[in-house]
């Protein structure tokens, strides 16, 4: 991996680690973020190095059980007590903290002391600069939301993502024409994988897409696998990384709620009514796409015929295509 900025060679330098788990990070080119955190998770740690002190922050992968690599260092600029109040009126003293990005960074080794991690081998990484051997999009200073892909023919596939920047809260976003490069199903996949990626890693590069695509379209196929099983239309396309809009799950809604409006309409009771407008959406819907029963094909069929996702594994290289017609950040 090329670097622009390497601690001096010989150098033993010291920074602590906080681990993040909703892959919150402030822009590297100076973006602040404000934060709470409660005492015992991250607020003790930023009381100890203190403002004007720098830490990396880096994403904590829950299913991976693991801390990704790569983050964000970041200069401590302030610190306040605030009591955060919950929906029972519960009063917690949390800590808040203004952070300021100083730029991409990655450890090597990693140690403890006590509760806290940290590493002498930080390297600062200027990904953007990296992007012709080890393209990459940047998930740090905003907050990706949903995305949608359009299909005007083969060689016209647009791919965006939005979401907020956390620093002002504008709708900021990101787009890519896609084809020519793959077709409408994987793009369309594609598109809830980089999100998720982002959100996960707070960084999608061709390894993290692979993952966030894996985890996506299995959690897609259990939705389908429930739906059909438990007759339960609304479980369709749910996913850790939201709602899947898609022709399957659209008609879903529109069905359920038409059949159980109906159902309200002619005098039946609460249960009743959902009940048979369930069933009476599974079935149509089955028949609309031409979903079998056949317990080993109807998830595939849901997947690519119900909800236009391909979960077949592509090339490396053309993951790195992908991700290269990206832009590397929202504000580019």
């Amino acid at each position: 991996m090329g670097v622009y900025n390497r601690f001096p060679q010989g150098e033993n330098v010291h920074m602590l680690i906080m681990p993040v788990a909703n892959g919150i990070l402030p822009r590297p080119q100076g973006g602040t973020i404000t934060g709470m955190f409660i005492i015992e998770n991250g607020g003790q740690l930023l009381l100890d190095v203190g403002v004007g002190r720098e830490i990396l922050i880096c994403p904590w992968i829950v299913e991976e059980q693991a801390l990704y690599p790569i983050g964000v260092i970041v200069r401590i600029m302030n610190i306040w007590s605030q009591t955060a109040v919950d929906n029972n009126n519960v009063e917690t003293p949390v800590l808040m903290a203004k952070l300021e990005g100083r730029g991409h960074a990655r450890w090597y080794t990693m140690r403890t002391a006590g509760s806290y991690l940290y590493s002498n081998d930080i390297e600062y990484i200027n990904l953007k600069k990296m992007r012709k051997e080890y393209p990459a999009i940047s998930g740090a200073g905003w907050a990706p939301q949903g995305g949608y892909t359009e299909f005007r023919d083969k060689s016209d596939i647009p791919v965006t993502i939005y979401g907020s920047d956390l620093e002002t809260g504008e709708q900021v976003s990101i787009t890519a024409n896609l084809g020519g490069l793959v077709e409408l199903e994987q793009a369309h996949t594609i598109e809830h994988s980089v999100i998720r990626a982002l959100t996960t890693y707070g960084l999608c590069t061709a390894r993290t897409l692979v993952e966030a695509m894996g985890r996506e379209t299995d959690e897609l196929k259990k939705s389908v696998e429930f739906s059909i099983k438990h007759t339960m239309p609304e479980a369709l396309g749910l996913t850790a990384s939201g709602a899947c809009g898609n022709p399957m799950t659209n008609l879903a809604q529109f069905y359920l709620a038409q059949e159980f409006v109906n159902n309200i309409e002619a005098g039946k009771s609460l249960n009743e009514s959902i009940d048979k407008a369930r069933r009476a959406t599974m079935s149509q819907l089955t028949d609309d796409i031409g979903i079998t029963m056949n317990q080993g094909i109807r998830v595939l069929q849901g997947l690519k015929k119900g909800m236009a996702h391909d979960d077949t594994v592509l090339k490396l290289e053309t993951y790195k295509r992908v991700i290269s017609r990206f832009p590397f950040e929202p504000w580019e």
